[in-house]
């Protein structure tokens, strides 16, 4: 019986699975099992997924209906009617069968099944832009997977996490969940599946901008591709390739060659959609280049792709008719030869055969002659949408360019506004005189992700002779990460300057307060903007220092040696039902003593050889090594040091340090 089921499969896919040999071959399955058979439907609506949605559905409600409750089939044919309503963006249907396969597959205690279920969660939760739900029930399906060893499931499970990292912007977890579903891969023994994994590794990789090591692995990928005419990939491939050389290694040349590739590759799988795209790129490409008639060449081929469909129905509409009358003219005068024979043994019938010719002819001609009238009116009428379609593009290239200059205008109306909001930020961060007057000796490294800035720093000198001074890391960076800087900034002053509070922890617990109500934070689950810092309070009477942290530890450099003091673990604003004061540390400070404030952007840049994070120990060597040396020539140091690592890598948060030496 199996080899039944077997041989049916095997000839239903050879038929295609058209519904005529589909139903007659079915009928032989009357004497095999009835979950054989399920399964048999199950396959045919697998053949369908990703083509024809109702096809999907139609037959795997036939496998739900024939499979037993014990069967893996029903949960099997529950995922896939699921699959066929996310096809059609029907995801309310979608998770209604994905819970029913969920529920089947946990009563039967089919744990390859909860995964699958768990996947198919993930990704209708990703489509409707519910990235951290997804990532969530990835992580469950590979947690299932890994816990039976299925790798496949394992693979598949650690590259849609990867995925959601890199939707979430976590792009250093990104990299990892992609490193690791690329080196589980090479377990598998299928080299197919094992260069599909290293392409999508090297598509990760240059998402996040490790450009050198993405060029090394499509290199490796890529000729493997090749071999076996996996068309699709190679499309994706030689774009992103294009991307790199363009961006990075600003080579036009070789990125116009893999745009060309990857051209021709879309034509011979017949990838519309990414051959629209890549004339755009194309046209896009020489636009920038004087005197260039590619530019208009590739927006023609562009607008062609789009509008072909409805222009080919009409050509081959012409095509046929042209083809009717060239066949009927021929039978035409197949029928003339055979009258003149007729004519030569019938003389008698002469006379009637010449009318009745005479006749089909008249006929025949009229008929032809409305076919040509037709036929040339639909090649004018064709002519007439090529001609409009010209002038279209003409508008469109005209629109482009003007759209062109507006977006340019305006990114230099919103460069200037921001350009102008760093004035006032710099106006409002505390200034060289206040510094001088907390220590002559001291430095303020401060370099901006962007124009203006979500890091900020801030001082006061008091009448009772202390010193109040902080280093903050505001939620975000660029334009959020500014406003709420300024908040941080206007607070401070009404705390500490107006209210006369010079209590380290008091502060931070009177900022909090005020950030929560400013931005109406409430529970658990509201907003999550806030800042971190780390706050000190200089009593130079008896030489004494107060330190309270909202994540942020500051640093002790004495007698060669550092010491971190730890700060309270949670941030300036809501982040919990019920709130936890903050605390504060004494500390007896002595002559020649260094303290260091930080914000998270020096230790978690990338850089260096192999594209990693700086990290907090080396900065705390470089810290030790150069403690030595005078405060602005410490400065000059560790900026030059932050740019070496960085090197080519983008920059990806504010940078803030600063330095005071007692």
């Amino acid at each position: 019986m199996k080899i039944l089921g077997v041989l049916l499969l095997s000839t239903l896919f050879f038929v295609k699975a058209q519904d005529p040999f589909v139903d007659s071959l079915l009928r032989i399955t009357r004497h095999v099992k009835q979950d054989s058979v399920a399964k048999i439907y199950s396959k045919l609506a697998f053949y369908y997924t990703g083509v024809n949605a109702d096809s999907v559905r139609k037959y795997a409600y036939k496998a739900a209906q024939l499979a037993s409750d014990t069967s893996v089939a029903k949960g099997d044919a529950n995922i896939q009617i699921g699959n066929s309503y996310h096809m059609q963006n029907k995801t309310d249907s979608a998770l209604i069968f994905y819970n029913k396969a969920l529920a089947h597959f946990r009563r039967i205690g089919n744990e390859r099944g909860i995964g699958k279920a768990y996947q198919s969660f993930a990704l209708v939760k990703k489509s409707l832009g519910d990235i951290q739900g997804s990532l969530d029930d990835s992580k469950k399906a590979y947690d299932i997977y890994d816990k039976i060893n299925f790798m496949v499931g394992k693979i598949g499970a650690l590259s849609n996490i990867s995925s959601a990292y890199l939707r979430l912007n976590q792009l250093e977890e990104a990299a990892l969940y992609a490193r690791k579903s690329f080196f589980l891969s090479k377990s598998l023994n299928d080299n197919v599946r094992y260069y599909q994994c290293m392409n999508d590794y090297a598509g990760m990789l240059k998402n996040i901008k490790q450009w050198d090591s993405a060029v090394f692995y499509f290199q490796q990928a890529i000729p493997f591709l090749e071999r076996h005419g996996m068309h699709n990939l190679l499309v994706v491939s030689y774009n992103n390739m294009a991307q790199i050389y363009y961006d990075y290694y600003k080579k036009n040349n070789i990125s116009l060659s893999y745009l060309y590739k990857a051209t021709e590759q879309a034509k011979l799988c017949k990838a519309t959609d990414n051959l629209r795209y890549l004339y755009r790129d194309l046209a896009y490409f020489y636009i920038k280049k004087p005197n260039s008639d590619s530019a208009v060449m590739y927006m023609d081929k562009m607008t062609d792709l789009i509008d072909s469909l409805n222009i080919q129905t009409g050509l081959e509409s012409t095509k046929e008719l042209q083809t009717k009358y060239e066949t009927e003219k021929k039978d035409l005068q197949i029928k003339q030869q055979e009258s003149d024979i007729q004519f030569k043994t019938s003389e008698n019938k002469r006379k009637s055969v010449v009318i009745w010719l005479s006749l089909a002819a008249l006929a025949g001609t009229g008929f032809f002659a409305a076919m040509a009238f037709i036929n040339f009116r639909k090649t004018q009428k064709a002519n007439q949408v090529i001609e409009g379609q010209k002038k279209n593009l003409e508008t469109k290239n005209t629109e482009i360019t003007q759209q062109k200059h507006l977006v340019e205008e305006k990114q230099k109306e919103i460069i200037d506004s921001i350009t102008y909001a760093k004035r006032i930020q710099q106006a409002v961060l505390t200034g060289e005189e206040v510094w001088n007057k907390v220590t002559k000796e001291h430095f303020i490294l401060f370099k901006p992700k962007d124009i203006v800035s979500g890091d900020f720093y801030w001082a006061y000198n008091t009448p009772n002779n202390r010193s109040v001074f902080l280093l903050a890391d505001c939620t975000g960076h660029g334009v959020p990460g500014a406003f709420m800087s300024m908040l941080g900034n206007s607070f401070l002053n009404e705390i500490v300057v107006e209210n006369k509070i010079f209590k380290a922890n008091e502060i931070l617990n009177r900022l909090r307060e005020k950030i929560i109500h400013a931005l109406e934070q409430k529970g658990e689950g509201g907003q999550r903007d806030g800042m971190d810092m780390c706050l000190c309070v200089w009593n130079k009477i008896d030489n004494t220092l107060e330190f309270a942290g909202a994540n942020n530890p500051i640093w002790l450099v004495r007698n060669s040696e550092i010491v971190e003091f730890k700060a309270n673990k949670m941030p300036i604003g809501n982040y919990t039902e019920k709130l936890v004061p903050f605390t504060s540390e004494v500390i007896q400070l002595q002559k020649g003593d260094t303290i260091y404030l930080i914000t998270d952007g020096y230790a978690d840049q990338f850089g260096g050889p192999k594209g990693k994070k700086f990290k907090y120990s080396p900065l705390q060597e470089l810290l030790l090594n150069n403690n030595h040396l005078s405060m602005q020539e410490q400065k000059v140091v560790f900026d030059k040091s932050f740019d070496d690592w960085k090197a080519h890598y983008e920059q990806i948060d504010d940078v803030s340090l600063i330095g005071v030496r007692i």
